[in-house]
């Protein structure tokens, strides 16, 4: 039986400032319940805090990243996708600490992403739709989803997914997670652990008033 105690909390600021305050309600709640944790990890940062403050515990994680682009930051293009060169440091030290690394496609993103917005398409009001909850609100379902597409998590496990907006981790989720196809019929957010109380809704994100974060760990 669920612990009712868990309280939700709530970050004045979206963005990379929360990550280690979240790792830590993560941690916690991860070995109350004995459930794995899914962490969304662009460029490997977020992962290996996570492995760090997890350290010396029995938590199952497992890493979901993007497939190989850019995103805009103030001193250029960061690269993301943990499974491109530029990584290779970050990927290793997670296997070498049997960390499961989930690259694939995602589904709130599918091809018809490229037929723009002008043209709504089921997956894209999806996307816009979560993200009226915030970023880190919507990636966490993406993750959970992705890691049990790849197997990485079982069809219907309760599990607690972690994600942010833009770099960094803000959110928390305890969902029942679900293949993709089957997200409408059986996918469940059971618990919200932590969220940001502000939306962004200006980009570049960082230069949005309630984020923040140190992005010069990112160059």
């Amino acid at each position: 039986m669920a612990d009712q105690t868990l309280e939700i909390t709530y970050w004045e600021s979206a963005g990379e400032v929360n990550t280690d305050n979240l790792l830590k309600i993560v941690r916690e709640c991860a070995l109350q319940r004995d459930i794995p944790v899914i962490v969304a990890s662009e460029t490997g940062k977020s992962a290996l805090r996570a492995l760090q403050i997890f350290k010396d515990t029995s938590i199952r994680m497992v890493v979901v990243t993007h497939f190989p682009a850019t995103t805009w930051g103030p001193k250029g293009n960061i690269p993301i996708g943990l499974l491109r060169n530029e990584y290779t440091e970050a990927r290793k030290t997670l296997l070498d600490h049997n960390i499961t690394i989930v690259q694939g496609t995602r589904p709130f993103a599918p091809p018809s992403r490229s037929i723009e917005w002008g043209y709504p398409t089921p997956e894209a009001v999806m996307d816009k739709t979560l993200e009226l909850f915030g970023a880190g609100t919507k990636i966490a379902i993406e993750a959970a989803i992705m890691a049990t597409d790849s197997g990485a998590v079982t069809d219907g496990e309760e599990v607690l997914s972690c994600a942010g907006t833009f770099k960094g981790l803000d959110c928390a989720l305890i969902v029942k997670t679900t293949y993709s196809m089957n997200v409408f019929s059986q996918f469940e957010v059971r618990e919200v652990l932590a969220k940001p109380r502000y939306r962004v809704t200006q980009l570049p994100e960082y230069t949005f008033d309630h984020w923040k974060g140190d992005l010069e760990q990112y160059y």
